[in-house]
């Protein structure tokens, strides 16, 4: 059985799992810094990007995925998903965070963690009046957040910040797989409640603060250069999709343990495909678009196990 508070697993999954998606200066410790220029690629189709890995005529299908949500009236080509679930053996995801009932009482205490008494007013002056003017500008007021620490309310504020109508698109592909009875196999499990109380306790008011930040700014970013990520994924463009914001995802990604459980959740991803492509016929796997195409990410880790990769415009 699992169970967690919401936001500790909201943050403890965005710390972990998120593929973030915009190319920005290298920041040492984030793995995804730096993309791999040749798999910045436009797809020969008006369609999502996909790569396929080959091994002694079994196949699995990977589909880039934009880990910002798609805006309701971006719509995507689904043929081809359609086409590869046709069949498939599984439907490989990224490994899940969970916590069982013998976590309960870490999870009380994770929860605690994330609260506090009057965030706003705990701010330093300049940071609160960009605060409150963010929060009033979505027209909510300071009980929504104020008993949240400030990077979770500034979590919450961004998430505020997008429209409603926004559509998961990992969640539609997992939708489709079960509706065809394709096995939904995650690449792994990890103990919740250890990575998020490191990740909690690293942080300092100062990178608490950063992270605050981080957040109002892809909050205040125009609501037109999400829509032109979300536009240029749907049309195969991966430079395009590598726009979205993702200022507040890397500052998650470098807390304690970050990079370390990125390392690790890519090996299993590559793993998984792997044990994929030692069976008869094809599967298909979800990843999320950055850590696909990131310097060691998993592009190149299949390429370093020696698997052949083709992607959507030709060979890789």
């Amino acid at each position: 059985m699992r169970t967690a508070t919401g936001a500790a697993l909201i943050l403890a999954l965005s710390v972990a799992l998120a593929g973030a998606t915009r190319a920005a200066p290298p920041v040492a410790g984030d793995p995804e810094a730096n993309v791999v220029e040749e798999l910045v690629v436009v797809a020969r189709r008006p369609a999502p990007a996909w790569w396929r890995v080959e091994k002694d005529g079994s196949t699995v299908w990977i589909l880039g995925v934009l880990d910002t949500p798609l805006p309701k009236d971006v719509t995507w080509r689904r043929r081809e998903l359609d086409e590869h679930l046709k069949g498939a053996s599984a439907l490989i995801t990224g490994p899940r965070l969970h916590a069982g009932l013998d976590d309960i009482v870490g999870l009380f205490k994770l929860y605690g963690m994330l609260r506090t008494q009057h965030m706003e007013a705990a701010l330093a002056p300049a940071q609160r009046a960009r605060f409150v003017a963010d929060r009033e500008k979505l027209g909510k007021g300071p009980e929504r957040y104020d008993h949240w620490r400030p990077m979770i309310a500034g979590q919450m504020l961004l998430r505020d910040s997008r429209p409603q109508a926004l559509v998961d698109v990992g969640r539609q592909v997992r939708a489709e797989a079960v509706k065809r009875g394709t096995p939904v196999k995650a690449a792994g499990e990890y103990d919740l409640v250890p990575f998020a109380k490191a990740a909690l306790s690293s942080l300092t008011p100062a990178s608490e603060g950063e992270c605050l930040g981080a957040a109002l700014d892809d909050a205040e970013t125009d609501e037109a250069v999400w829509r032109k990520a979300a536009v240029g994924w749907a049309r195969g463009d991966v430079g395009a999709a590598l726009l979205a914001p993702r200022r507040f995802d890397r500052c998650l990604l470098l807390m304690a343990g970050g990079p370390q459980l990125w390392r690790r959740s890519t090996d299993d991803l590559a793993d998984a495909i792997t044990g994929a492509l030692g069976k008869p016929g094809h599967a298909v796997a979800t990843v999320p678009l950055r850590r696909l195409v990131a310097k060691d990410g998993l592009i190149e880790s299949l390429k370093a196990r020696g698997l052949t990769v083709i992607g959507p415009d030709g060979p890789v």
